[in-house]
């Protein structure tokens, strides 16, 4: 009935009648940049491919998907709601975006509201940015504002936020702060050229900000099981950044690694964390892994300790771990030599390990554990779910009668 009664075609002003001069800056790039069919109430998907399109004989028709990229992120960055941008798949990400276009009596409203800011769409957002780099508490903010600087194809932007950026770097920051930061000037780095835009100039503040995260690493790993988990984030993050570029520091990260796996003052499964990613690297071998697992699962260790430092190390690098028959030799042992009260205790560090693990992976393990006792993998790997299936139909069958005190 909606369809039938209301429609949905918009009306429009004919050229010459006032309007504000964002929206005729906004009017003639959608006419400019061929996207006025998007002006409708119902939504469309645009994809774009940033590459240049060789197959034209203009520039300007060559880079017309980057274009309507850089428009659409300006709008974006302005909070006018006619496009939003949707996740593309990991294989195409660098050079394709994806876009859903959706007209609205409130992205009007919104485009009007805009005009406080500039005469252009481009001049709005710009002046957006400045003001978020102005007001920005923490390097983290205006690292964002870089990257949306680069995303809307604005290199003056990009110069005043760096400079912003390069003055709040000289002052300590916590190690999350850092890591995020080095992971968006990385982002911007790597994907910066599909852009267009000149990148080099963040080179030497992402350089200062990496080689102070590896100072601060050791210590920043004293932390709770609650930090543990941002610390992890943040370790993945400048391990990713360490990999993609060889201007940075790789032997002060891998310096930095090797204390906090080594130590035993930090965070059990932060060291599990630092070791797995030296295992990923090849920085770490078979002997000196080796080691390391009989020295943290031994039995003058605490029970959590031990099961949380095996509980980082299996965060990554799975198969590899499973291929290691020695490692689940060295896990074997660790446990025979458990009382049953440190047992429970290890226990639950364990169950937490092996949550996020795939039913083949268990299955792996399982037979593992089968060669090492000397038994069928197959029946262990049965026998081993039949147990778990039991267990966890035993404990809900016991919150049946339980009092949630609602």
């Amino acid at each position: 009935m909606a369809d039938t009664e209301i429609g949905t075609r918009i009306g429009a002003l004919p050229d010459g009648v006032s309007r504000t001069s964002i929206q005729e800056d906004f009017y003639r790039q959608l006419k400019d940049l061929k996207l006025e069919k998007y002006r409708d109430l119902t939504a469309q998907d645009l994809a774009l491919d940033l590459r240049e399109n060789r197959n034209v004989k203009t520039e300007k028709a060559a880079f017309l998907d980057l274009s309507r990229s850089f428009f659409l992120h300006r709008l974006r960055v302005l909070g006018i709601s006619f496009a939003t941008a949707q996740a593309v798949s990991q294989d195409n990400a660098t050079w394709a975006e994806r876009w859903v276009a959706r007209w609205t009596p409130e992205a009007e409203i919104e485009l009007v509201e805009a005009a406080l800011k500039g005469d252009t769409v481009a001049q709005a957002a710009s002046f957006a940015m400045k003001e978020r780099v102005e007001s920005a508490p923490s390097m983290g903010e205006i690292a964002r504002v870089i990257e949306d600087a680069f995303t809307c194809g604005m290199g003056e932007a990009v110069r005043y936020a760096t400079a912003a950026l390069q003055a709040m770097a000289v002052d300590a920051a916590a190690m999350d702060e850092l890591a995020a930061t080095a992971h968006r000037l990385s982002m911007v780095i790597q994907y910066g050229s599909i852009r267009r835009l000149d990148s080099s100039p963040l080179v030497p503040i992402l350089t200062q900000i990496f080689y102070r995260a590896c100072l601060l690493l050791p210590q920043s790993c004293v932390c709770d099981d609650n930090g543990s988990k941002v610390m992890t984030a943040a370790m993945e993050s400048l391990n990713a950044a360490a990999l993609a570029h060889d201007f940075l520091d790789g032997e002060a990260w891998l310096k930095a690694l090797t204390e906090v796996s080594e130590r035993d003052d930090l965070n059990t499964k932060l060291s599990g964390f630092a070791a797995a990613i030296l295992l990923e690297r090849g920085s770490m071998d078979s002997e000196r892994l080796k080691l390391e697992v009989g020295r943290r699962l031994s039995r003058g260790v605490p029970a959590e300790l031990g099961a949380g430092w095996f509980e980082g190390l299996a965060m990554k690098n799975r198969y590899g771990l499973i291929a290691r028959l020695s490692l689940w030799e060295n896990l074997g042992d660790y446990l025979d030599a458990l009382d049953d009260e440190e047992f429970k205790r290890a226990l639950v560090f364990l169950r937490r390990a092996f949550a996020d693990f795939s039913a083949a992976e268990k299955d792996a393990i399982a037979e593992n554990l089968g060669e090492i006792w000397g038994l069928n993998g197959q029946q262990v790997s049965e026998a081993v779910n039949a147990a778990v299936g039991a267990e966890e139909k035993k404990l809900l069958d016991s919150l049946d009668d339980f009092d949630f005190d609602i």
